[in-house]
């Protein structure tokens, strides 16, 4: 599962879209690892769009189990 999500990620950097894990900005394989390594929980995806509607930024933030 890490290496695709890695190459998904990489492929919204080279589009310039920024990339958060837990608001910090971040980098695609580091993301890739935490959400594999997520215990207790797993990781939510929120897309930023611009003005104009584009995807601006990624953001992972890790949501508890309950």
């Amino acid at each position: 599962m890490r290496k695709p999500l890695e190459k998904e990620l990489k492929s919204y950097r080279e589009q310039g879209i920024s990339l958060y894990l837990n608001g910090i900005l971040s980098n695609p394989k580091t993301i890739a690892k935490a959400c594999q390594i997520a215990e207790g929980g797993g990781y939510m995806r929120d897309y930023v769009e611009d003005e104009k509607g584009r995807i601006a930024r990624v953001d992972f933030d890790f949501v508890k189990e309950k």
